[in-house]
């Protein structure tokens, strides 16, 4: 009896998750691939600029290779830090998020494109290299 219980638990609950899939699932499953720390560290160790799309807003933004960072978002900007720690790009602006930390994973979903995943399993941004 307690065999049967235990399939009964499991298939209920994969049949309870199945529908509701964080969204980080559904990138996996999509092809994406999370960025590793060698990864993380080579696609921000070179001058770079890139956009997002926010809020319908194209914002800009540069990162260095000793770990800065500046923003423009047409009608203002701010600038910060930001470093790669066990695989994850943690980000922190002067302004914006009153200076707290944010850290993301990214994958990769396209030649151009990456995706920023917090730590709830939701996207935080897709990133375009220009």
């Amino acid at each position: 009896m307690k065999g049967r219980l235990s399939i009964i638990f499991v298939v209920g609950t994969i049949i309870a998750f199945s529908g509701c899939a964080p969204h980080e699932l559904q990138l996996r499953r999509s092809g994406a691939i999370r960025l590793n720390q060698s990864e993380l560290d080579h696609l921000f160790n070179a001058e770079r600029t890139v956009e997002f799309l926010i809020s319908s807003k194209r914002v800009t933004v540069m990162y260095f290779p000793d770990g800065r960072q500046e923003i423009d978002w047409g009608n203002g900007n701010d600038n910060g830090h930001f470093r790669i720690n066990n695989e994850e790009f943690c980000s922190t602006w002067t302004r914006l998020r009153n200076g707290a930390e944010s850290c993301s994973k990214i994958y990769k979903i396209s030649e151009t494109e990456y995706e920023f995943i917090g730590s709830d399993g939701t996207s935080a941004a897709i990133m375009r290299l220009k």
